[in-house]
């Protein structure tokens, strides 16, 4: 048997297998500042979609399950030249939508940061009122703190330091010499290319602790059910503090099936999107940055306009 050549971006490779249980569904989408949507899944991976008024248009998707009736669509509409993403929540047993927008390059001062801007609504049912609740912002993961793993050699850990703020490490020692013996196996790789991306991976990793002493970036979490929540953070911060503002931009959205501690989602940067899956590990110990006073300056900040809203 020769070699297996197999091409993985970032942390996908222990995602979660795709669900393609959409196919041949329907859902009339009504969102509350008064846009209404057709999604007819054709199959497992695409979807006919269309604002009311509107032409429809065929766009490819994948999907991930948070639980048995919730699901994670993603779609990249084509029109956007892979600079707008749409992720559609769709809770099928509530009867609840949440809409979530990314556009990359909305700021010509920073045009590897992505906007993200949830939205929520409904599931019309023909002879059906409106469900009166919807999905909303929480603060309910506020004070916890979970190490999520990716895949053998990587696990970060969320510090969910308020409503709108999410701090993060990869271990209690983030030190040069803690990140070195990270890398060291690909340090000491017989590949030559291994070894070269581990040793950029350790300087930029020195680069940006000068300028970013620690991790803290804008946020926000919206309650789906008492199971699942959705979180989403934005590496703004990063960005705005970089020399060349070249670090950071991107960010994850994720389903996190706080029951189960896994968690289902997109990870995206500047021309980058895919879609990853990780499990949980509670720290009830806490972190030492849970109270680090931090450094940075908040009253810039946009590229996650939730951040302005009223949270419950």
């Amino acid at each position: 048997m020769g070699p297996i050549n197999r091409k993985f971006i970032g942390l996908s490779q222990y995602r979660a297998p795709l669900c393609y249980e959409l196919a041949g569904r329907h859902f009339h989408v009504v969102m509350d500042e008064g846009k209404e949507y057709s999604l007819h899944f054709l199959d497992g991976e695409n979807i006919q979609i269309a604002e009311k008024g509107q032409s429809y248009v065929w766009e490819s998707y994948e999907c991930l399950k948070g639980d048995e009736t919730t699901y994670f669509v993603h779609i990249m509409p084509a029109a956007g030249e892979g600079k707008i993403n749409h992720t559609w929540i769709l809770d099928t047993e509530q009867r609840l939508v949440t809409f979530v927008l990314m556009e990359e390059g909305f700021d010509p001062e920073y045009p590897i940061l992505i906007r993200v801007t949830p939205f929520f609504g409904a599931i019309k049912v023909p002879g059906r009122e409106l469900p009166s609740i919807r999905h909303h912002l929480s603060r309910r993961m506020v004070g916890g703190h979970i190490f999520w793993h990716y895949n053998p050699g990587f696990a970060i850990q969320h510090i969910y330091h308020d409503a709108i703020t999410c701090r993060a490490s990869t271990g209690v020692d983030d030190s040069q010499e803690a990140m070195r013996e990270r890398l060291k196996d690909r340090l000491s790789s017989e590949d030559p290319a291994v070894r070269a991306e581990a040793e950029a991976s350790l300087r930029r990793y020195s680069e940006r602790k000068a300028f970013y002493p620690f991790y803290e970036e804008e946020c926000f979490h919206v309650w789906i059910k008492d199971s699942l929540n959705l979180f989403c953070f934005v590496e703004e911060n990063m960005t705005r503090r970089a020399p060349n503002h070249d670090y950071g931009g991107g960010g994850i959205l994720l389903l996190q099936n706080i029951e189960r501690l896994v968690d289902y989602g997109l990870s995206f940067s500047a021309g980058e999107y895919y879609l990853c899956t990780a499990y949980g590990e509670e720290n009830e110990a806490g972190d030492p940055l849970d109270t680090a006073e931090s450094p940075y300056d908040w009253s810039k900040f946009h590229a996650m306009p939730s951040i302005y809203w009223k949270i419950p």
